[in-house]
C-alpha cells in the first residue's frame, strides 16, 4: 500500500469515526430517553405534592374558620332566644300604676327587643350574616379538599410513570417508556385539574 493510499484509509476511517459520533449525538438511546422522561416527572412530582400541602393547609384553617363562625351563630341564637324569653317574662309582670316604673318597663322591653333583632338581623354580625360567612368557609374547604384529592391523584401517576420509566432503562422496553409517558400526561393532567378545575380531578 502506497503512502497515499494509507492515508486516504486513514481519513475514511475518521469520517466514519466522526459520522457515527454525530448520530449518536443526536439520536440519544432509550436509557437516555428514560432517564430525562425521570427527572421530568420527579420535577412535576415535587410540584404537585407542594401544591397538595398548600391545599391541606388550606382545608385545616377554613374547617377552623367555619367551626368558629358556627359557634359564634350558636351563641348569637342563644342570646337572641334568652333576648325573647326576658322579654315575655318582662311584659307578663303586673302593671304599675307608677309611671316612672312604666317608663322603666317600657324601656327594658325595647332593649331587649332591640338586642333579639340586632342578633338576628344585624348586617355585620347578626346570625344571617355568620350564617353566610360559615357558608363561605365551608365551600372554600370543600375546593380545597378536592384540590387535595386531585393533586394527590397528579402525583400517585406521576410515581407509577417513574417506577415505569426506571424499569424501561433496565429492561430497554420502549412499551415501558409509552406507558410511562400515559402516567405521566395523566399526572400532569390531573395536577392541572387541581389548579383549574378540581372538582373533575378529585375522583
Amino acid at each position: 500500500m502506497t503512502a497515499y493510499q494509507s492515508l486516504e484509509h486513514h481519513e475514511h476511517a475518521e469520517h466514519v469515526a466522526h459520522g457515527h459520533g454525530g448520530h449518536d449525538a443526536v439520536h440519544a438511546s432509550p436509557a437516555q430517553w428514560s432517564a430525562l422522561l425521570v427527572a421530568f416527572l420527579a420535577a412535576a412530582l415535587a410540584i404537585s405534592e407542594q401544591g397538595a400541602k398548600h391545599a391541606e393547609i388550606r382545608v385545616e384553617q377554613n374547617a377552623i374558620a367555619a367551626t368558629d363562625a358556627w359557634g359564634q351563630y350558636q351563641a348569637k341564637s342563644t342570646r337572641g332566644t334568652m333576648s325573647a324569653d326576658f322579654a315575655q317574662v318582662v311584659a307578663s309582670l303586673d302593671a304599675s300604676t307608677d309611671p316612672a316604673a312604666v317608663a322603666r318597663r317600657e324601656q327594658v322591653l325595647q332593649k331587649l327587643k332591640a338586642d333579639q333583632d340586632r342578633f338576628e338581623n344585624d348586617p355585620k354580625d347578626g346570625k344571617d350574616a355568620v350564617a353566610h360567612r360559615a357558608h363561605e368557609f365551608e365551600e372554600k374547604r370543600d375546593h380545597a379538599m378536592e384540590q387535595t384529592h386531585a393533586y394527590h391523584n397528579g402525583s400517585a401517576a406521576m410515581e407509577l410513570g417513574i417506577v415505569l420509566a426506571t424499569a424501561s432503562a433496565i429492561t430497554r422496553s420502549r412499551m415501558l417508556i409509552y406507558m410511562s409517558m400515559a402516567f405521566g400526561i395523566a399526572g400532569i393532567v390531573f395536577a392541572l385539574l387541581g389548579v383549574f378545575a378540581p372538582e373533575y380531578g378529585a375522583i
